[in-house]
């Protein structure tokens, strides 16, 4: 589908919380990607769900999609379909910031970092991310702000690592992620590189 469609509010916090575009099933399917152009300059790769409560024709965003795309409700955009090519556009490696979202729910504890990544890929896995991309992050009953800070290809990864065995996953979406946690000021910065074993993974030598 190409064509003209109009900018929504995201129907259900349970969604804006998924990173996904939401849609009318007879314009789109669960799992699809689109590409969102909102001028000839400026394009933005998502990920769509369906939702019976979006009306044909629209296409629902959150908060932060919006800010992050420069939408506004009710706004014409223009949407198409978008096939990732599987051998070249699995992630490598992502760079993300993190803060929590509400300053009121800033605390001191210290956060597992390695079942926040097994959460990320749980939540996020098959998605389209881009940089500059700003989403909502559930974890441990907090809600976080995240920032796609840089994103390598798995490609370039496999160069980087010849000779050197490293973890890959069977999944669509793969990655090793590095988190920056960056909390308020008063409290510490922490970074982390969590490695990815999904299940089917498995050492691969890049030789």
């Amino acid at each position: 589908m190409l064509g003209s469609m109009q900018a929504a509010r995201c129907p259900t916090d349970e969604l804006s919380l998924t990173n996904c575009a939401v849609v009318n099933e007879k314009d789109f399917q669960s799992g699809q990607h689109v590409i969102v152009r909102t001028s000839p300059n400026h394009r933005y790769t998502f990920t769509l769900k369906t939702h019976p409560s979006v009306v044909p024709g629209s296409i629902a965003f959150s908060l932060p999609q919006r800010k992050w795309a420069g939408l506004s409700i009710g706004q014409e955009i223009e949407v198409s379909l978008y096939t990732f090519d599987k051998a070249k556009q699995c992630i490598g490696t992502m760079t993300i910031e993190i803060d929590f979202l509400q300053k009121k729910s800033i605390d001191s504890n210290p956060y597992d970092t390695d079942k926040m990544a097994a959460e990320f890929i749980q939540q996020f896995n098959n998605q389209a991310f881009s940089v500059g991309q700003q989403l909502v992050f559930s974890f441990n009953e907090k809600l976080f702000g995240l920032l796609v800070k840089d994103i390598e290809e798995r490609t370039t990864i496999s160069q980087q690592v010849k000779g050197k065995k490293v973890w890959i996953g069977i999944k669509k979406l793969l990655m090793l992620i590095e988190m920056s946690l960056q909390m308020d000021p008063e409290y510490r910065v922490r970074k982390f590189l969590a490695l990815l074993r999904e299940e089917g993974a498995s050492p691969l030598d890049f030789d």
